[in-house]
């Protein structure tokens, strides 16, 4: 219910929000009712196993939009989120849109989470591991029921299942630059159910409230830089590492040329010719 309110309290108003009720029984989907908004529909469904994969493509059969975006209970938008996006989306450039995201732990530390898959080192690494929360993940409509949707019949990481097929069609990946999701894990969540209800409703209030909202936003940003200088780090690591790899390989070359005879060293001329020198 909270995360519908955060889609609802967008500056760049939702087409629809749907949400899929998973066998509740706690009078969700009467509140959803209740809310008075006709963007809003309550879609109410027998209790799946696990995860219910199975009940998010109801979300692909019934959309009337070229986008979705799915949104677990516990995760909430921050109030530019879908005009962010929609700055991607609007183009028309593009079959999948994300932005970076926020872990939020039971106490209230933030860690950050998110790779842009329109680069091709960051694309190849999804097949590893998945490196984006659901929530920070929009795709295209038609692209995502034409690679088949969520898989029902996985236990668990169909949301890293599916952005894997729709990153294998080749289609463009943006990403924005700030983060407007904020993630609270349900797994392996240690938290008392009424704590972690106080914890999302808090932070809904925080971001819906114009006064306290730029602080978030400041909170944020920090994760944003620290996370940049981390990369940054690590990338200049990596290269330093592929510099020191080329070199070894360049001098072992002409080393094994040189100890090789005429016809091998006519052979390192020819390499010297098409390779470049480390030191150029």
């Amino acid at each position: 219910m909270l995360s519908a309110l955060s889609a609802l309290r967008q500056t760049r108003p939702a087409d629809e929000v749907l949400v899929l009720c998973d066998g509740c029984s706690d009078g969700t989907a009467e509140a959803v009712r209740a809310l008075g908004d006709e963007r809003v529909t309550a879609i109410e469904l027998p209790k799946a196993s696990g995860y219910a994969y199975g009940h998010r493509n109801r979300a692909l059969e019934l959309a009337r939009s070229s986008v979705v975006t799915w949104l677990a209970d516990d995760d909430l938008l921050l109030p530019d989120h879908l005009e962010r996006v929609g700055e991607y989306w609007d183009t028309g450039m593009f079959g999948i849109v994300t932005t970076p995201a926020a872990i939020v732990h039971p106490d209230d530390s933030m860690e950050w989470i998110g790779q842009d898959w329109s680069v091709p080192w960051n694309r190849r690494e999804m097949q590893h591991r998945n490196t984006n929360v659901m929530a920070s993940v929009s795709v295209a409509v038609d692209l995502a029921r034409d690679v088949g949707g969520w898989d029902a019949a996985l236990a668990r990481a169909a949301d890293w299942d599916l952005w894997k097929r729709v990153l294998a069609t080749g289609t463009s990946a943006a990403m924005t630059a700030e983060a407007t999701v904020l993630h609270f894990r349900a797994t392996g969540r240690d938290q008392a159910w009424p704590l972690r209800v106080r914890q999302n409703t808090d932070w809904l209030e925080k971001i819906s409230d114009p006064a306290r909202l730029p602080g978030a936003r400041r909170t944020l940003r920090r994760l944003n830089a620290e996370h940049d200088s981390k990369l940054r780090q690590e990338l200049a690591e990596r290269d330093a590492l592929l510099r020191q790899i080329h070199e070894s390989s360049w001098w072992r070359l002409r080393e094994d040329a040189l100890r090789l005879g005429s016809r091998s060293r006519r052979l390192w001329r020819e390499l010297r010719a098409a390779l470049p020198h480390p030191g150029r």
